[in-house]
């Protein structure tokens, strides 16, 4: 059987206004006929297999679960959480006290911040007599100290004291060499304990040995620049030299006496600040006094190669033999 519709048009008319005019012939009918045949596809049967395992698959899906199997698993899983029975921690009750120990009322204390440190009255007292020396020098002698000061970098003001040498002058630079003796033998005192340089006496004994080394050290230093200047005939420039000296040494020991003051009462444990702005005070003067020295000489028309060789054989070889010396008796120890 064939399946096939015919669709026919109508046939259309209409009333065309171009008939009435008379210029125009008349066109007659329009007549549109047209036929087509559209075919008819047979419809697929559906197909039920795709819904009857979507059905088969939610039939098989568990159940959800319901409430109380819900609270179960969270007790369960609280259960490794619990601290012994309970979720949450008991607090202790229990107070021990210790029945030996007595607490008393002692008020009010500030912390106390022990420094192992041996006592060092000695040092104490000494430190109070320097003091009390160089109040009565600056109260005596302030206008010499003023000039002292000023001699360490101006040449001309050293000449001018050095040419004068009255008994006023004589007797301030008399107790500031004491000044200074005492105050650089307590520094070298302080590097021997800083850089644990022991020696087989008391602390008081080891002060004794460090004023003794320093004494003997600039004794024999000035015993021996006198000798050379008579030796090479240069007396006068080397007493010139050995004034700078003396009052390069007077202006350390006042520079260095608060340093040491420091080091003896410093709050700390480690005394490395202050021993090395006591190196650095001692090393600058020096050094100074070494260009003192030059100038001196060289106006004097010294020659340099004996310049040279006097300074190295009376500054630096005497500090060089010092240092074995120490260091040959304490590895001896």
């Amino acid at each position: 059987m064939d399946n096939r519709i015919t669709y026919q048009q109508d046939t259309t008319k209409g009333a065309n206004p171009l008939e009435n005019l008379p210029i125009l012939p008349q066109t007659g009918k329009l007549n549109i006929e047209r036929s087509q045949t559209i075919p008819i596809m047979p419809i697929a049967p559906r197909d039920t297999t795709e819904q009857k395992t979507d059905t088969v698959e939610a039939s098989s899906r568990p159940a959800p679960p319901t409430r109380e199997q819900l609270r179960y698993w969270w007790w369960q899983r609280e259960k490794k959480l619990l601290v012994g029975d309970s979720r949450y921690m008991l607090p202790r009750g229990e107070i021990e006290l210790a029945s030996s120990l007595k607490m008393e009322n002692q008020g009010f204390r500030l912390p106390v911040r022990r420094i192992n440190r041996e006592n060092y009255d000695w040092l104490t007292l000494l430190l109070m007599v320097v003091l009390v020396l160089l109040a009565l020098v600056r109260t005596a002698w302030d206008k010499y100290m003023g000039s002292l000061f000023h001699s360490t970098v101006n040449y001309s003001t050293s000449s001018r004291i050095f040419q004068e040498k009255n008994s006023s002058v004589l007797q301030g630079a008399f107790w500031l060499d004491v000044l200074f003796y005492l105050v650089f033998s307590v520094f070298v005192f302080q590097l021997l304990d800083y850089f644990r340089i022991d020696l087989p006496w008391k602390k008081n004994y080891q002060y004794l040995f460090s004023l003794a080394l320093v004494l003997v050290y600039f004794s024999a230093k000035k015993m021996v620049y006198r000798l050379m200047g008579i030796l090479i005939e240069k007396k006068s420039e080397t007493g010139e030299f050995l004034f700078n000296m003396d009052n390069f040494n007077r202006v350390t020991g006042l520079v260095l006496f608060p340093v040491v003051t420091v080091i003896a009462f410093y709050p700390f444990s480690s005394v490395l600040l202050p021993i090395a702005i006591g190196l650095f005070v001692f090393i600058s003067f020096y050094l100074l006094l070494l260009s003192r020295g030059f100038i001196i000489l060289l106006k004097k028309q010294f020659s340099i190669f004996y310049l040279f060789l006097y300074f190295c054989t009376l500054e630096f070889l005497p500090l060089v033999l010092l240092y074995k010396i120490l260091v040959v008796q304490v590895s001896g120890y």
